[in-house]
């Protein structure tokens, strides 16, 4: 595998990885009380809407098209769409950038003299 190749795959995962969707995240456990929530009886409704929301969309977030097609709709639909479409468009953003990456760490190649061009450089 050429240098440019690996290079384009690093940089395409990288990318992928940096605006694409993650994984299934570990358990919530707050690591810090940053982190923590408080206690829905705490909350003002204003907060407790703001939770709910959040919640929801932790779920819509990861769906794929195809599902968001079949189970959101509205606002959801919208929301899930815009959100997919910008990190698509990260994406082929960031294999441009890759290529050109390529380009500019790949050195051309000079094509070998021949017997015959070596003798003629010579003479």
């Amino acid at each position: 595998m050429k240098l440019g190749t690996a290079v384009v795959f690093a940089s395409a995962i990288a990318g992928a990885s940096a605006f694409g969707v993650m994984g299934p995240a570990a358990p919530a456990r707050p690591s810090t009380s940053l982190n923590a929530r408080i206690a829905e009886s705490d909350m003002t409704p204003e907060q407790l809407e703001i939770t709910q929301l959040t919640d929801r969309w932790v779920e819509i977030r990861l769906y794929s098209d195809e599902e968001a097609q079949e189970k959101l709709s509205g606002e959801e639909l919208e929301a899930h769409t815009r959100y997919h479409q910008t990190i698509k468009d990260d994406i082929e953003k960031m294999k441009v950038i890759a290529e050109m990456m390529v380009k500019s760490v790949e050195i051309p190649q000079v094509a070998k003299k021949s017997k015959t061009q070596r003798k003629k450089d010579a003479w």
